[in-house]
C-alpha cells in the first residue's frame, strides 16, 4: 500500500510541473496571437503615414 500511495504521489507532483508548463507555454501562444493581431492591424496605419 505504500508503494502504491508514492507511486500516487509522483505521478500528482509531476502533473502539477506538467500543467504548469502546459500553461506557460498556451500563456506565450495566446500574447503570440495577440501581439500578430495588433500587428496586422497597424501596419496599414503605419505604412498610411509614410
Amino acid at each position: 500500500m505504500d508503494k502504491i500511495r508514492w507511486v500516487l504521489i509522483g505521478i500528482l507532483l509531476f502533473l502539477v510541473i506538467a500543467v504548469d508548463f502546459t500553461g506557460k507555454i498556451m500563456s506565450m501562444l495566446a500574447d503570440g496571437v495577440l501581439v500578430a493581431g495588433v500587428v496586422t492591424l497597424a501596419l496599414p496605419l503605419i505604412k498610411r503615414v509614410k
